[in-house]
């Protein structure tokens, strides 16, 4: 059955936004939203892996509320994992643990009725269930990009022995796979920085990295709960971000200090542009192209869904990170799902920028999908 979106929740109590936004339940009946895209109709389409479908929801009044959704793709299995999603070229493209796919509605039902597989288990980088399953999709300039995590926490092995930690490219048929970076441990999605052809992501940070020290943790987990960062990257082509032996700013990761080559992966590293708090899951992000928001095109926004793995908890935000010069300098929260440091009003997971300029927000946990829009102090 398809979900009812007739009416919007009220946003839960406890939810704190920056003073001049105005957030507000933009869908209210799916369960389980994930990963957001917009058509060029203004559509927005919702993944839910879970299900194995894709929502596509309309707001056909305008006053920033979804009222209507239709099933656009389904029949997915859920272990296949429902991610990367991004329309290009009259078709929405998505993301799968072992596929890549291409969908569109020929008869404006609302319903894909056309789908092609461009990529399946053979052709791409993992084939197997496990470990960091989110697959990472980006369109740009005529090349497929994508990436699966770590199998593992953090897998010590060689560098060529797997293709998982490393972004790929292909050729829009599927045909002429490149490898493009390595080293990353689980960048879940991957976006182009305005006016420029920079890829960038949020890279997740590797979980308790003090417990050779920890041990059973008398003296709690100084180690863990502070590091390693999150990290925001630069992704260039031929470039080596650390995973799983450096970590942050060219620091070892505290599991593999007996490995003899870290002082020539450090060398080999390149260092995040941007460190967030350790844990704190950065998932999701955009760069702002609008203007609804003032003085904010160019900047960053990172959904982040907080995590286990600290015991004070971080994340549970949605963040912008402010640029000048293509170079981050700051960060502030801007919505913030963490209600006095410890109860949770909502995990964010994704984020997209709608045609007006407002920014929607997934959050898994709860079931809805927001709406953030700029109405001034």
């Amino acid at each position: 059955a398809l979900p009812s979106l007739a009416f919007a929740a009220a946003v839960p109590e406890g939810v704190w936004g920056r003073p001049g936004f105005e957030l507000i339940v933009a869908v209210d009946g799916i369960k389980g939203p994930r990963f957001l895209a917009f058509g060029p109709d203004g559509a927005l389409f919702v993944s839910v892996p879970g299900q194995g479908k894709i929502f596509r929801c309309t707001d056909a009044d305008g006053d920033g509320v979804f009222e209507k959704a239709t099933t656009f793709v389904q029949g997915k299995e859920p272990k296949t994992v429902l991610q990367g999603m991004q329309f290009h070229d009259g078709w929405l493209w998505f993301a799968q643990l072992n596929s890549i796919s291409k969908a569109r509605d020929t008869n404006g039902d609302g319903r894909a009725d056309e789908e092609i597989q461009v990529l399946n288990a053979r052709d791409l980088p993992t084939g197997a269930d496990g470990g960091h399953m989110w697959r990472a999709l980006l369109i740009h300039k005529g090349r497929i990009y994508t990436h699966v995590g770590d199998q593992t926490n953090a897998t010590d092995e060689p560098i060529d022995a797997s293709e998982r930690k490393k972004l790929w490219s292909f050729a829009l048929d599927g045909t002429d796979k490149k490898l493009f970076a390595s080293g990353i441990r689980n960048t879940e999605k991957f976006v182009v920085r305005p006016g420029t052809d920079e890829i960038w992501g949020a890279d997740h940070d590797v979980d308790v990295i003090g417990e050779k020290f920890e041990g059973d943790r008398k003296n709690g987990q100084p180690f863990t709960d502070h590091n390693p960062p999150a990290e925001l990257n630069h992704y260039r082509e031929g470039g080596f971000y650390g995973h799983p032996w450096i970590v942050g700013k060219a620091q070892p990761n505290l599991l593999f200090l007996n490995n003899p080559d870290l002082l020539k992966y450090a060398a080999m590293t390149i260092i995040p542009e941007w460190t967030m708090p350790a844990h704190c899951a950065a998932n999701g992000m955009i760069f702002y192209h609008g203007s609804q928001i003032p003085n904010a095109r160019g900047d960053a926004f990172v959904a982040q869904r907080g995590s286990w793995n600290a015991t004070r908890k971080t994340g549970y935000a949605l963040t912008r990170i402010l640029f000048e010069d293509g170079h981050p300098y700051g960060e502030q929260t801007v919505v913030n799902f963490l209600k006095d440091g410890s109860d949770i009003k909502g995990r964010p997971v994704d984020c997209a920028e709608a045609p007006d300029g407002s920014i929607i927000i997934s959050e898994d946990s709860g079931n809805l999908v927001y709406r953030l829009r700029y109405v001034g102090r």
